[in-house]
């Protein structure tokens, strides 16, 4: 676990490395809303935890970026099964992503996301607590609208977890800022 998440670290440095000579770099931070799943030990918890997000880009041509995410929980969530209670949580999250995108007139760009993301996520039910870290293929796509040349207003759908039976999807809403 610890390897693959010093690889996703020095995968994200190396490509904003690789990067840092292209058109232009840029930033976003956001709120998220995930949809967290897990099917475990013969029960069906489906919770909304919270997080915040950061992200770093690169801008390598007019149509492709690459970047990297960061994101830490902001509010656990917790559902009643029966006379206990399920809690979840997604406590970090590191990714890297390739971002293929097209610009629609001046303002408004639509793009796609696809790369790997390492994620932490926490559970508990019936008094007993779970942690566990997972790495894997990561997705999603959204659009940014432009409010002045520097300034963007953000929205997306990402699939950051989809494994050994627990998932992690959402939007988030953000502010994008370039420099």
């Amino acid at each position: 676990m610890k390897r693959r998440l010093q690889t996703v670290l020095i995968g994200s440095a190396s490509l904003l490395a690789l990067g840092a000579q292209a058109q232009g770099v840029y930033g976003e931070v956001g709120y998220s809303q995930f949809n967290l799943k897990q099917d475990s030990r013969g029960f069906d918890a489906k919770v909304k935890p919270t997080a915040a997000r950061a992200i770093v880009g690169v801008e390598l041509a007019p149509h492709l970026a690459i970047e990297g995410h960061a994101a830490t929980g902001v509010k656990d969530d917790s559902v009643r099964i029966g006379p206990a209670r399920a809690t979840g949580e997604v406590d970090n999250m590191l990714g890297a992503f390739v971002k293929p995108k097209v610009m629609l007139g001046d303002t408004v760009e639509l793009y796609g996301r696809a790369g790997v993301a390492s994620t932490k996520v926490s559970t508990s039910a019936f008094g007993v607590g779970d942690s566990n870290r997972t790495t894997g293929f990561a997705y999603g796509g959204g659009a940014s609208f432009s409010l002045t040349p520097q300034l963007s207003l953000n929205a997306d759908y990402m699939n950051y977890l989809d494994r050994r039976g627990t998932k992690v999807d959402g939007v988030t809403f953000g502010v994008g800022f370039k420099f």
